[in-house]
């Protein structure tokens, strides 16, 4: 390693500039490599002069050698003896660190059980795929961005600033890379689509740029790949991750997915078939996105039915029965999953399958309590007492999640958006409200959308009922 006083220069090409006889732009991957979208490869140095790591025998023969003996055989401590290990002294250069947080934040977000032990998975691609390299350290540095309070360390860039550069980086390579026929079966390029997604949650309070990623990336790179239950391990863990963002999506923006569609859906029914234990997660899932596809569908149907004739229309009656099954089967699951809970005993990811069951049974009944053409119709309409109580409980389960696991916040959006809608009391709004302000102050930003919205929504509620007052 060149030492501090030594005025030789450290090489720094890559294998290709190497090959290629050309100057070396330095860094990581060179901008050659990315304009020619190669892999950038560093050289291998010999380890002759190399920083060695050494083992506590080692470490106790330096002591040794840096102490004097006098004449009478008293050994004493040489001024060389250092104050701070030797190993104190190594300073990572800006990637590495930026890598590191990213492993940090991946370690400190499970959004699945598997999330954690991707990273191992990734590094080998990483370190050949500017587009997933790019990525990954733009959702470092933001996530360095928040720990360090924005400070620049040894007169580098912001952490901000070399995270915005990185993410522009990373989408001009993907908009690059998309003219390529194979691209669809790269995984490197569909990590690289959902880590660039949630940078915008973690940057973007509106939320509007994790959807088009989600919507034109992920989602479009999956759907012309097409279902197969013949994944790798990272392609699985891809594949369970985007199921429970993108349920959550449909539901808050009320949206079609691909998941709904009967390949997609058979093939979560084979890979639930052949596992070895029930999963209530992944059935509530499954139940997230087949709810979404129904409340789209009936939207659909009632919206052709003039509306005089809603109330005696034979298509509204039938749409209220197969919400009576959609309720009964949300129901059902319920009971399984405590079964289960009993057996098992209560872990992280089954408060959050419970909050997401006590979510969909609001989200149902608020497809028919607003209306008056179901009131004289049996449907799957819950009582006030019945929603207040879900609320309740939906705040209990959140406050545990947030406090007690690692589970990002960013999952809770869609049950905390269910039941601020339906909150009436002040207090139920304010516990919303702190809950939605852990979930800010945790990274995810898009979490003030959520706030901004419902605050309105009760401001309006309040000017309305206000107005309805007999005066």
């Amino acid at each position: 390693m060149v030492g501090p006083l030594d005025k030789r220069r450290r090489m720094t090409r890559c294998l290709g500039c190497a090959k290629r006889r050309i100057k070396c732009e330095g860094g990581f991957p060179c901008i050659h490599c990315v304009r020619q979208n190669a892999a950038c490869v560093a050289q291998q140095h010999s380890g002759h002069g190399m920083t060695k790591f050494v083992n506590k025998n080692q470490q106790d023969d330096f002591c040794a050698r840096d102490q004097s003996s006098d004449k009478n055989g008293i050994t004493i401590p040489s001024r060389k003896t250092p104050g701070v290990h030797p190993l104190g002294f190594i300073r990572k250069d800006e990637g590495t660190r930026l890598l590191d947080y990213f492993a940090s934040f991946v370690q400190q977000n499970m959004f699945t059980m598997s999330f954690p032990s991707i990273v191992s998975d990734l590094l080998p691609l990483i370190s050949t795929s500017p587009v997933l390299y790019h990525a990954v350290i733009a959702v470092g540095a933001l996530y360095a961005n928040r720990h360090t309070g924005g400070r620049a360390l040894n007169g580098e860039k912001s952490p901000y600033v070399h995270a915005m550069t990185s993410y522009h980086k990373s989408m001009g390579i993907l908009r690059s890379s998309l003219r390529n026929r194979d691209v669809m079966q790269k995984e490197d390029v569909l990590w690289a689509t959902f880590f660039l997604g949630l940078f915008e949650l973690l940057s973007d309070e509106s939320g509007e740029g994790w959807v088009k990623h989600m919507l034109y990336g992920t989602s479009k790179m999956l759907q012309l790949v097409g279902p197969t239950d013949c994944m790798s391990s990272p392609r699985r863990i891809f594949y369970d991750l985007f199921r429970v963002l993108e349920a959550s999506r449909a539901l808050l923006y009320n949206e079609e997915t691909i998941l709904s569609q009967e390949c997609w859906l058979g093939l979560q029914k084979s890979l639930s078939s052949s596992a070895t234990q029930w999963d209530p997660m992944e059935e509530i899932i499954t139940l997230m996105i087949e709810t979404s596809a129904f409340s789209l569908r009936a939207g659909a149907i009632i919206e052709v039915i003039p509306e005089a004739e809603r109330f005696t229309d034979p298509s509204v009656a039938l749409i209220a029965a197969e919400g009576l099954d959609v309720q009964d089967t949300i129901y059902n699951w319920h009971t399984k999953a405590l079964l289960q809970l009993v057996q098992d005993g209560p872990n992280p990811y089954s408060n959050l399958a419970l909050l997401y069951y006590h979510a969909l049974l609001i989200f149902v009944s608020g497809n028919y309590d607003y209306f008056p053409y179901w009131d004289n119709i049996a449907a799957p309409v819950l009582s006030h007492a019945e929603i207040s109580e879900h609320l309740t409980t939906m705040v209990y389960l959140s406050d545990e999640v947030l406090c007690l696991s690692k589970i990002p916040g960013v999952m809770l959006l869609f049950p905390l958006t269910v039941a601020g809608a339906r909150a009436q009391r002040a207090d139920q709004r304010s516990e919303i409200l702190h809950l939605l302000n852990q979930i800010f102050r945790k990274g995810f930003v898009v979490a003030n959308k959520i706030r901004d919205n419902l605050l309105q929504r009760w401001a309006d509620r309040d000017q309305e009922e206000t107005m309805n007052l007999p005066t």
